[in-house]
């Protein structure tokens, strides 16, 4: 296959992280960087042997490029897709994929022939995902009653001098941890049921960090730290929903899809001081609940990922493993979060 010509917009922390795996896929042809940051760029540029630029506009007007990777906060991201796709090129966009609905629903109408993913399906390209999706397929569960994420992380002993200022920030990023996080939740899950969630009402709320955590967000943060939400969906399936960071309780991390036969339970991450499995109880008569591990660490995982699997599509056509209409129907479910949690009352989804 002819490597793709790549450009890189962001060299920042997940920019090296995109700039070191397009350097590494023999599927891309690493052609140039850029940055508002002359360093970072430059250290870019000497390091991978690329051309430099200050800023998207220069990149963008590159006629060796054929596709782009846009790796910085939503906010930024999202009218450089615009220009992106304006000029013609692929486009590969960092999570969550934009910062509203209508934003996805304006990159759908300029799309065209092009390919644009999102980089929501990390957890989706390992074989605790694969095997999960398996199973779920196999019809074992019975009727799908409720699936489940609850993720609740502490805050640490310290604050990171640092923090960025965009991580919390409704204008800069879209809001907070159920846009930085749970995009990926949602992605997972969703690809191992084979988006057969059709979300349709939504009850929520969230909250900022405590008075005694506000030292582990930028100054002027003004998105959630801890949210929870409850998602009725058709086929009488209800969504459960919950992320929080910084905060006052123990690490708990779950995700489940409970049925009328047997329950699936799956790691998404990998948690300190537990084995990572994917585990399925079924009940047996006579027998009571049976437990049954399908996977475990250290069993193979799928050589993909997000970077390689949209340099492929490109290629070979097909879709990617989330396009934008998949993004969409994420994006309504973290709209309607918000306006819920604005409103204190229960929203529909869009369909």
């Amino acid at each position: 296959m002819k490597p793709v010509r790549l450009g890189i917009i962001g060299c920042g922390v997940i920019g090296n992280h995109h700039l070191e795996a397009a350097n590494d896929s023999p599927l891309a042809e690493l052609v140039a960087a850029a940055d508002l940051i002359e360093e970072r760029v430059g250290a870019a540029a000497e390091k991978y042997g690329v051309t430099a630029y200050p800023n998207d506009e220069e990149l963008l007007k590159d006629e060796r490029i054929e596709a782009v990777v846009l790796a910085m906060p939503t906010g930024d991201r999202t009218p450089v897709a615009f220009k992106a796709l304006d000029a013609g090129m692929h486009v590969l966009l960092e999570k969550p994929v934009a910062g509203r609905a209508e934003d996805v629903e304006k990159m759908i109408a300029m799309r065209g022939d092009r390919v644009v993913a999102c980089c929501s399906p990390r957890m989706a390209f390992t074989g605790h995902a694969l095997a999960a999706a398996e199973c779920a397929a196999s019809g074992v569960l019975g009727d799908i009653r409720m699936v489940r994420i609850r993720a609740v992380l502490p805050a640490g002993p310290e604050p990171n001098p640092d923090p960025p200022p965009w991580r919390e920030s409704m204008a800069r990023n879209g809001g907070g941890i159920l846009v930085n996080w749970s995009c990926y939740d949602l992605d997972y899950l969703m690809q191992i049921l084979a988006w057969r969630l059709k979300p349709r009402t939504v009850l929520a709320r969230w909250w900022r960090p405590g008075e005694k955590m506000s030292a582990y967000v930028a100054p002027g943060s003004d998105a959630d730290a801890h949210y929870v939400a409850l998602i009725l969906c058709e086929d009488d399936i209800t969504l459960s929903m919950e992320r929080a960071e910084f905060s006052s309780a123990t690490a708990d991390q779950a995700w489940e899809i409970i049925g009328t036969e047997a329950s699936l339970h799956m790691p998404m991450r990998p948690q300190e001081g537990k084995p990572t499995t994917v585990v399925l109880d079924r009940f047996v008569p006579g027998e009571g609940v049976v437990s049954d591990t399908l996977w475990k660490e250290g069993d193979p995982d799928p050589a993909d990922n997000v970077l390689d699997d949209f340099l492929r599509t490109i290629r070979e056509g097909g879709e990617p493993k989330t396009g934008l209409e998949h993004a969409l129907v994420m994006q309504r479910i973290t709209d309607a979060i918000y306006a819920s949690a604005q409103s204190a009352t229960s929203v529909s989804v869009p369909q």
